[in-house]
């Protein structure tokens, strides 16, 4: 999932970029984010959560037959 912050100054969209990465602890997915400005320039997208396989495998255990 990739998730673009836009429609304020970017000192704004930095602030809001800190607050998405603190929000997706837990997240079962790759969440990229950035703002449109650094888009704009170019800039790579930060990747602000990855879920960890061990923790998925603590979270959802799988059936003992599998």
């Amino acid at each position: 999932m990739h998730v673009v912050l836009a429609g304020k100054a970017e000192h704004l969209l930095d602030n809001r970029l800190q607050a998405l990465t603190a929000a997706v602890q837990g997240i079962t997915i790759a969440v990229g984010a950035n703002t449109l400005p650094r888009l704009k320039r170019g800039e790579p997208w930060y990747e602000v959560s990855v879920d960890d396989p061990r923790r998925r495998r603590a979270r959802y255990p799988e059936a003992v037959g599998r």
